[in-house]
């Protein structure tokens, strides 16, 4: 499979067409449908192809995706006449009113939404009872790309497994805490966490409206900042994305020269490196400096970073908010209405339980109550210590070779970086950047991924 650069590429020079790349596409998805990663295509893929290819040959270019065929997170609503699911039974017949501003944003720069891709039940938010990761009762178990031993892990699962089998080159995932990084990671490509507010989360079934974010999946860092361009926007409908500074294209800033500066290269006291690990850490280490970086060894304690008391309270929130928006469409008009559908179809819908949203409709789901604001003032506190060790050591990054709850809880830009198999299990570097230097953090780990090919 091509990347998505190549697959442009291959478009503008006349080598291929959309429909190739779809009837490519739905191809691969017949070789690999036995690891789930696809739980609908979209009905009018191959219609749309079509349309993209008369438009190419007027001359007729919608945007930078034109006629590029990806997939989204069966969490992100898109009209396409199939349901948005959530992988969850309860939303099998939710058929979304209205798209997520992304898809639309997606949509006008010219991508084709070759459907929607499996994910953890409710991203990953529906049980504390050993819920593997990429199950749900809606379409089962999503498996692991290479080698099935191994956990997919995250909710993002379909997402990296479709673009590491090649279903498609590029995908759309979203994150809470770890769901872009980890099934990332996993399964051995790219991905993309921004800063918190740069992506419109308007249109995703939620989890946290101080942590949800989407973000893109794909094999190179070029790839990731193509779908990125595409939904970098303000969106009115999300106030988080309105203050932010927007001037300037991610695609235009890869290939320029980088600044040499201080990377640190991160340990943890109270979480000691395997063998497998600190192969990585040499590797990085021997990578930043033969390309002109200062490499600081910084050696912190990880906190205990407790998420689950304060994503409680706002799942309540936010999924009753975002049932508000779809009434009509779906039967449910509360978290509790869920859970008693759950019960009513408890040997389909409960294989694992649903404890984490019982103990979710249990709290107030209050915002402004001190509680809530204590729990999240305290968690913030401790999650910025990588923010502050960027800014303390004027550092252009912190990498380690394992991912950690301190930038989706803060809300730091990350990238994942896969670095291969050791033992049979997966490794990566994951980068993460001060808030809102996203450019920067993008750049720096393209040229990376461009020294790392150099000594294959």
């Amino acid at each position: 499979m091509m990347t998505l650069k190549q697959m442009k590429e291959a478009l503008e020079n006349g080598l291929t067409t959309s429909e190739n790349l779809v009837r490519e596409s739905l191809r691969m998805h017949q070789v690999w449908k036995d690891k789930n990663a696809i739980a609908s295509i979209h009905p009018d893929v191959l219609k749309l192809a079509l349309e993209r290819d008369k438009e190419r040959a007027k001359g007729l270019i919608r945007g930078s995706l034109h006629g590029l065929p990806i997939v989204i997170k069966d969490n992100i609503l898109l009209n396409d006449q199939t349901p948005t699911t959530c992988n969850s039974y309860a939303f099998h017949d939710f058929f979304a009113p209205y798209q997520a501003s992304i898809v639309n944003m997606l949509e006008k720069e010219g991508a084709i939404i070759f459907g929607k891709a499996n994910l953890s039940e409710f991203a990953y938010f529906m049980s504390y009872d050993n819920m593997p990761s990429g199950y749900g009762s809606m379409h089962g178990q999503v498996k692991h790309p290479f080698d099935e031993t191994i956990d997919p892990y995250g909710s993002s699962t379909g997402s990296a497994v479709a673009v590491k089998l090649g279903i498609v080159s590029g995908a759309i995932g979203t994150e809470t805490n770890g769901s872009l990084m980890a099934p990332a990671y996993q399964c051995q490509i790219v991905s993309y966490k921004p800063t918190f507010g740069m992506v419109s989360k308007y249109g995703i079934i939620p989890i946290s409206p101080t942590q949800d974010t989407a973000g893109p999946m794909a094999s190179t860092v070029y790839d990731c900042a193509m779908l990125m361009d595409a939904i970098n926007q303000k969106d009115e409908h999300d106030q988080d994305t309105l203050p932010i500074k927007r001037d300037k294209k991610f695609v235009d800033m890869l290939d320029k020269p980088l600044r040499k500066g201080k990377i640190g290269l991160l340990t943890l006291t109270n979480h000691p490196y395997s063998e497998e690990d600190m192969k990585v850490y040499q590797q990085s280490f021997e990578r930043l400096k033969s390309m002109g970086h200062e490499v600081i060894e910084i050696s912190i304690e990880h906190p205990k970073l407790n998420n689950d008391p304060t994503l409680i309270i706002e799942f309540k929130h936010s999924m009753n908010a975002f049932l508000d928006t779809v009434k009509g469409a779906t039967k449910h008009r509360t978290l509790s209405d869920i859970i008693k559908f759950n019960s009513q179809n408890a040997e389909r819908c409960l294989k694992y339980g649903q404890s984490i949203l019982e103990a979710s409709d249990k709290t107030n789901g209050n915002l402004k109550s001190e509680t809530y604001l204590e729990l999240r003032s305290n968690l913030v506190k401790e999650a910025s210590r990588l923010e502050n060790l960027i800014l303390e050591h004027n550092l252009l990054a912190i990498v380690a070779p394992v991912w950690m709850g301190f930038a989706p809880i803060y809300g730091n830009p990350s990238i994942c970086i896969p670095e291969g198999i050791f033992n049979k299990i997966p490794k990566a570097s994951v980068f993460v950047g001060a808030k809102f230097d996203d450019h920067r953090l993008m750049q720096l780990c393209h040229h990376y991924e461009q020294k790392k090919n150099e000594n294959l």
